[in-house]
């Protein structure tokens, strides 16, 4: 090789390294583009927990929401889980089972729909790595302005400050929220912002006796109660609608809301752990029995079911 084509060579080799370097610099722009720099915020933390808003998913039930995720602080939630720890954001809901106790006759599958090794998971880490930054009051505005919002994605919505909630639903375009603590005195002020997740008709009479709208876990073999509707978002509502369009599942608004509660199909990774309640219903013994100044239309539909489901016997005797 002469020196002539050696220089020659050489300067071919730079200019096609500067030609790489600058395809890779513009699709890194490129990504970067199309990546939003903001994936979420945090809302409220405490030593406990750590409340995480997502500005993005893909979760084809809900369509279009901003997803808020109650996760435990300092303990992955798969680590959480296995060792009985997701107590801290799920109390003692029962879909979480029981895999710890020391005698196996009290071990419970778990039932819960949510898949921790996936979203919560991912979202814990992204935490941990810094990529959400603090969402001040003042801000709630910018972030949550015209946004449909499903409190709970993951976690109980209880454990976010009411007055957090009350400023996010003030100036958003709707919401959806569950919770499993809806017996408990100190939660019923969240009754204007979540239904009461029930598992049974037993639970879905004493929640609307209480002043809650329900959402009501069953099984295929389950009746719809009066006073329900079949959720819109499911296959056995046809589809006919998402959880961003209708928000139906968004509490109840005052003593006069007249609105029906939501029934589903048990659905999710536990659905074939999910064991119905229902036939426990077939014992008079299990089903309160109402003094004659509470008889409402809550009882009036709970004895048409029980007769219609299990026989005329059944159906309790009000007491007098």
């Amino acid at each position: 090789m002469t020196p002539n084509t050696a220089v020659t060579q050489i300067r071919r080799n730079k200019r096609a390294a500067a030609r790489r370097s600058t395809n890779k610099a513009r699709c890194a722009r490129r990504r970067a583009a199309k990546r939003p720099t903001t994936i979420g915020y945090v809302l409220y933390e405490n030593p406990n927990i750590v409340v995480i808003v997502t500005l993005r998913s893909k979760n084809p039930k809900t369509g279009p929401m901003l997803q808020v995720w109650i996760l435990p602080r300092d303990v992955d939630p798969m680590t959480a889980v296995k060792l009985g720890l997701d107590d801290v954001v799920c109390f003692d809901c029962k879909h979480r089972g029981n895999k710890t106790a020391t005698i196996k006759s009290k071990r419970t599958k778990r039932t819960c729909y949510v898949q921790v090794g996936k979203a919560p998971l991912g979202i814990w880490r992204a935490y941990h790595r810094g990529r959400y930054e603090h969402l001040k009051p003042e801000g709630y505005g910018a972030v949550f302005t015209g946004q449909k919002v499903r409190w709970g994605a993951y976690g109980e919505p209880v454990l976010i400050p009411v007055d957090i909630l009350q400023a996010i639903t003030a100036v958003s375009d709707g919401w959806t929220g569950y919770t499993h603590q809806w017996r408990r005195p100190e939660y019923q002020v969240y009754r204007s912002y979540v239904m009461a997740s029930v598992d049974s008709p037993a639970e879905y009479f004493e929640a609307q006796r209480m002043g809650w709208r329900t959402f009501r876990c069953r099984t295929a073999a389950d009746v719809v109660l009066p006073g329900e509707i079949i959720c819109p978002a499911t296959p056995e509502g046809n589809h006919k609608s998402i959880c961003s369009k209708c928000r139906l599942c968004d509490g109840a608004h005052g003593a006069a809301d007249g609105r029906k509660s939501i029934v589903i199909i048990v659905h999710g990774a536990g659905a074939k752990s999910f064991v119905s309640v229902d036939s426990l219903i077939a014992s008079a013994a299990v089903l309160p029995t109402l003094p004659a100044a509470d008889v409402k239309l809550s009882a009036a539909a709970r004895d048409a079911y029980i007769a219609a489901r299990f026989g005329a016997e059944h159906v309790p005797q009000v007491t007098q």
